[in-house]
């Protein structure tokens, strides 16, 4: 593969930049990444999504530039931190691992080969640390820059909020230039007992993109992480969730959105781990797809026997636009305690044409009132966000995306 020649040139490139304790690190996971190697459709876990499709491509390594934005707290450019606000507590991987502000063992190797690819990258990153009892809202524009040339990034955000903390993050993925690339994320997540994190992610779309992204959430005792995802699918996009609740009275709501047209690609991956007693999860995912284009929503949720008293709810709903638009659902339960309440469900199917004449019988044009069916649609995903204007600007901006059907 000529993808993978670049990305072992690149590491060699770069891995004398690395301290020794950082280098340690990374030369373990490139190890493991090249023993693995880039997953295909073969292995059940990427069936309906094939990352080997970028075997024959060159990227080099993307260049951080120095872009600013005062509307933001933190800005990143190429996994680069540009800019961030003093008040908040904002450093890098290598002196992250220096001050012992993040321990070696957040970056140990995995079965994921991405996630052992993006620790092989270390290098900026951006490590976010809230002190207990903080109360926080901040705005992250973690940027893209693909204009010059095809590239490959690797984004690495580290957030740990603090015992009984009280945090709101919006970050937004904004793609600036059309060139090729391939952008290889991972969010971890860390919430000591009685946090509370709020994460909104709004991702654009970029025709030229392949994307590959990994949010871990580990939680302890009464925590509570709630996360409100609007995705458009690329030229093939696959997020994975990977939420551990830990402690007792842990919740987690997990909500997205996600749209997709044309020939494009996305695909959601969650995996919910209820370890201990008297956890709860709540996860809604909705999808709405035109043209020829390819959905996947594959969610498990994982009841360990130690869970006693478990209560998760699980659904994904998806409406098709148009008769060539695909749609994989397949929601899991996987139950090992005897006294838990678990749902779980999919649906599939198009517009309501009866709701559709209602509307058109009370004077409104056919794509004013899909419109107003698709606002009720994807405003139930979005209505526990705390922030008012942010629920009303993000909805606002999916509305004007939906992709027109057939």
């Amino acid at each position: 593969m000529k993808v993978l020649n670049k990305i072992s040139a690149d590491f060699d490139n770069t891995i004398n930049e690395s301290d020794a304790n950082l280098r340690n690190i990374r030369v373990e996971n490139f190890d493991e990444f090249q023993r693995t190697g880039i997953p295909t459709s073969k292995e059940e876990f990427w069936k309906y999504t094939d990352p080997s499709i970028v075997k024959n491509s060159e990227f080099s390594l993307g260049i951080p530039n120095n872009i600013e934005n005062n509307d933001f707290d933190i800005v990143i450019v190429n996994s680069k931190v540009i800019k961030h606000n003093n008040s908040i507590k904002v450093t890098d991987i290598q002196t992250g691992l220096e001050k012992k502000i993040i321990g070696k063992n957040n970056f140990n190797k995995t079965n994921n080969p991405f996630i052992n690819l993006n620790n092989a990258f270390l290098k900026e990153g951006c490590v976010i640390n809230f002190e207990k009892n903080s109360e926080k809202e901040i705005k992250i524009l973690n940027i893209v820059d693909n204009a010059k040339s095809e590239q490959i990034i690797h984004p690495r955000i580290v957030v740990t909020a603090g015992k009984n903390s009280n945090i709101t993050i919006l970050e937004e993925v904004r793609f600036l230039g059309e060139m090729k690339n391939l952008v290889n994320s991972v969010t971890n997540f860390y919430l000591e007992e009685g946090a509370n994190v709020e994460h909104v992610m709004i991702d654009d779309y970029s025709k030229n993109t392949y994307q590959i992204s990994n949010i871990l959430v580990k939680q302890k005792k009464d925590s509570n992480f709630s996360s409100y995802n609007y995705s458009n699918a690329k030229k093939l996009a696959r997020k994975d969730f990977i939420v551990e609740l830990k402690g007792r009275g842990s919740h987690c709501d997990l909500r997205g959105v996600y749209l997709a047209d044309n020939d494009n690609h996305i695909d959601h991956h969650t995996i919910i781990e209820h370890e201990k007693e008297h956890c709860t999860s709540n996860e809604l995912y909705k999808g709405i797809l035109s043209g020829k284009s390819t959905g996947v929503f594959n969610g498990r949720i994982h009841v360990h026997d130690d869970a006693q008293k478990t209560d998760a709810i699980q659904s994904n709903q998806n409406l098709l636009l148009s008769d060539n638009a695909i749609i994989h659902t397949k929601p899991e339960l996987e139950i090992y305690a005897d006294d838990v309440k678990c749902t779980h469900g999919a649906t599939v199917g198009q517009l309501d044409e009866k709701g559709i004449f209602y509307l058109r019988a009370r004077g409104i044009k056919r794509k004013d009132a899909q419109k107003m069916m698709m606002r009720a649609y994807v405003g139930e995903v979005l209505s526990g966000i705390k922030n008012d204007k942010t629920k009303d600007k993000l909805l606002e901006k999916i509305i004007r995306n939906i992709p027109d059907g057939d």
